[in-house]
């Protein structure tokens, strides 16, 4: 069985969300867009698709008993279909776009459909492969383009659903799309795999242990730091050996703080980072370490 869980949203926030997929090929995720749809308004429906518009077609036709006033598939990597058939007003055309790293044309397509389409209803955009898009480019520039995607589609009063595949990116990447959505969820396997924020009581045991303190401050806000380096760190400050100190950071110190999403470590590579949930123990960390300017 697979749910989501919430990572993140905002009162007021604007309409998009980005939903943070398990596997690329995870098609479940096209049920958050579909419950989205409303009941009695006349809907128009854009995908945007890396992996082909047939498992796009293929699940709207098992999940939706109506059909959408229109419908528009971009096809990313693949070749146009027909001539006949390259026209944005067309109804249930696939437009390809064989150059998966050709951004003016993908956004030419989507435009496309949008100024096309009648301005009464509502629009929803589906973009399945946030990942697909850094896998062509940098950082920086698809961050850019998902960027400018959602002022297109704000433009036009449409709503979008961008997926991305965190596994697949180091974490600082995942946070910098994710910067850019009011709304974030998460794709786990069952309810129980949904872990809930920590709660100030665990926020408290976080920062009991110096050392964990000595952790949490010694972080960069957007890039990991090798356990070796955060060790000898939290040794200097503490009458304790280096070695001593990094035993206690892999077994006891480190795996706390994960199972509280405050840090995300990883034993093979010997790096940390900032977790999900780093936010949540931040004021506290900043009156225990007498940095809380809020006063």
């Amino acid at each position: 069985m697979q749910d989501t869980k919430l990572v993140r949203t905002s009162v007021d926030a604007d309409p998009h969300k980005l939903v943070l997929r398990r596997t690329r090929d995870e098609l479940p995720t096209l049920g958050l867009l579909f419950d989205s749809f409303p009941e009695n308004e006349p809907t128009d429906v854009l995908a945007v698709t890396h992996e082909g518009p047939e498992e796009f077609l293929g699940t709207w036709r098992d999940r939706i008993e109506r059909r959408p006033r229109n419908v528009g598939v971009v096809s990313v990597g693949e070749q146009m279909r027909s001539a006949a058939a390259a026209t944005p007003t067309d109804r249930n055309v696939v437009r390809g776009v064989a150059d998966p790293t050709d951004a003016d044309a993908i956004r030419d397509a989507v435009t496309g459909y949008l100024d096309a389409w009648p301005a009464d209803g509502q629009t929803v955009a589906y973009f399945d492969s946030v990942t697909a898009l850094l896998d062509c480019w940098n950082v920086e520039t698809a961050t850019e383009f998902v960027r400018d995607l959602l002022r297109t589609l704000d433009v036009r009063d449409a709503v979008g659903y961008f997926c991305l595949t965190p596994a697949a990116h180091d974490r600082a990447t995942v946070r910098e799309i994710a910067s850019l959505f009011d709304t974030v969820v998460e794709c786990v396997e069952s309810a129980a795999e949904a872990t809930v924020e920590p709660s100030v009581s665990d926020c408290f045991d976080a920062i009991a242990d110096p050392r964990r303190r000595y952790v949490l401050t010694g972080i960069p806000e957007s890039e990991s730091v090798a356990i070796a380096d955060l060790a000898a760190s939290v040794a200097g400050r503490t009458s304790l050996d280096r070695q001593h100190v990094e035993t206690s950071l892999k077994h006891v110190h480190l795996p706390k703080l994960s199972d509280f999403g405050m840090v995300a470590f990883d034993p093979e590579r010997g790096r940390v980072e900032r977790g999900d949930h780093f936010e949540r123990v931040e004021p506290y960390l900043r009156k225990a370490t007498g940095t809380d300017d809020s006063r």
